[in-house]
C-alpha cells in the first residue's frame, strides 16, 4: 500500500484592507468608461459633462499659445503644377496679387517675362486688367522659381 500523504489547510494570502481592493477594482473601470465616453463624445447634448468637455475645447482653443503652432501657410512653388502654374494670392478692392510658376512663364520660349504673364493672365483673368508689378520669386542660388503678379482690375 502507499505511504499515507498528511493533507494540510491549504494556506490562503489574507487580501489586507478589503476596502482598498474594493475601490481599485470599481475606480478603474469608471475612470475608463468617462474617458470612453469624452473620447467618443457620447454624453446627452446639455449635460454637465458635455458641458465640461466643451469648456476644455474651448479653454484648448483660446488659451494655448500661438507660438506652439507652427502652422502658417507656405505656397511651394511645386504646388504650383497642381492648378496650372496660377495661384490667385490675394485680392483687395481693385488689385489682385497671383503667383505663377517660372517654368510656365519660361514655356512661353522667347517672349518676355511681362508679355508672357499678360498671355497667361489672359486665359485666368477677366479683360480689361492691367499688370502693375511682376516681382521674381528667388530660390537658392538666384533662381527664379516664380512670379509675384499685381494686377489692376
Amino acid at each position: 500500500m502507499a505511504p499515507s500523504t498528511e493533507f494540510r489547510k491549504p494556506t490562503l494570502s489574507h487580501p489586507g484592507n478589503r476596502e482598498t481592493t474594493q475601490t481599485n477594482p470599481v475606480f478603474w473601470p469608471k475612470v475608463a468608461l468617462i474617458m470612453k465616453r469624452a473620447i467618443f463624445w457620447s454624453y446627452e447634448r446639455g449635460s454637465w459633462q458635455y458641458d465640461i468637455i466643451v469648456l476644455v475645447i474651448l479653454a484648448f482653443i483660446f488659451l494655448t499659445p500661438a507660438r506652439w503652432f507652427h502652422d502658417r501657410p507656405h505656397l511651394q512653388l511645386s504646388d504650383l503644377r497642381h492648378v496650372q502654374g496660377i495661384v490667385e494670392v490675394s485680392h483687395t478692392g481693385q488689385m489682385w496679387v497671383y503667383q505663377l510658376d517660372a517654368r510656365l512663364v519660361d514655356s512661353l520660349g522667347q517672349v518676355p517675362p511681362r508679355e508672357a504673364v499678360h498671355q497667361l493672365l489672359l486665359q485666368r483673368v477677366k479683360p480689361p486688367f492691367a499688370i502693375k508689378s511682376i516681382n521674381p520669386i528667388l530660390g537658392t542660388g538666384d533662381v527664379i522659381l516664380g512670379y509675384t503678379v499685381e494686377v489692376k482690375r
